[in-house]
């Protein structure tokens, strides 16, 4: 392996080997490149993450007790992270016009206005980097990912049952 690429006469062992290093690498440089990229707007990581996940819901709007499920962060964290993102003016408190005790939390979209050219640019770079790969090696790429979304979700069910808040 003298450029870091795996070759077709490695042993398993090592591909495992390897592959469990990436996946530790990637990772950990997501974490960073997410915490840099919030770092831009005064925020941390787990501020965007829980913004990106506001905005993609479908109806572009998420209880805080949502979140605090789809995150498994408590909910006195995710009140602190709705605060500081409402005092920015990412996201504003919304009551349910059918249940006035329902309050939702929706992100302002004009506030992104700084973030999207970084994630513009990634998603550009990433655009470019899949370019590289046939049809059928996606399909393959999909399915491993696929798979550790899922396993990644049901271990993380399990810690948040096994603290009591699952």
């Amino acid at each position: 392996m003298p450029d870091g690429k795996p070759t077709k006469n490695m042993k398993r062992s090592e591909l495992l080997r390897r592959l469990s290093d990436l996946a530790r690498k990637f990772s950990m440089q997501t974490v960073f490149l997410q915490q840099a990229i919030a770092q831009t707007v005064a925020l941390n990581a787990t501020d965007t993450r829980c913004l990106d996940l506001i905005h993609s819901h479908p109806n572009g709007v998420l209880t805080a007790g949502r979140l605090s499920d789809l995150t498994g962060l408590t909910t006195g964290a995710i009140t602190h992270i709705v605060d500081r993102l409402e005092r920015q003016g990412f996201v504003e408190r919304v009551r349910d016009t059918e249940d006035r005790r329902r309050v939702f939390v929706r992100v302002r979209s004009e506030s992104l206005a700084p973030l999207l050219p970084k994630y513009r640019a990634l998603g550009k770079a990433y655009a470019g980097l899949v370019e590289h790969y046939s049809n059928s090696e996606l399909t393959l790429i999909l399915d491993y990912m696929e798979k550790m979304s899922q396993m990644t979700e049901r271990f993380m069910a399990d810690i948040l049952a096994a603290r009591g808040d699952g």
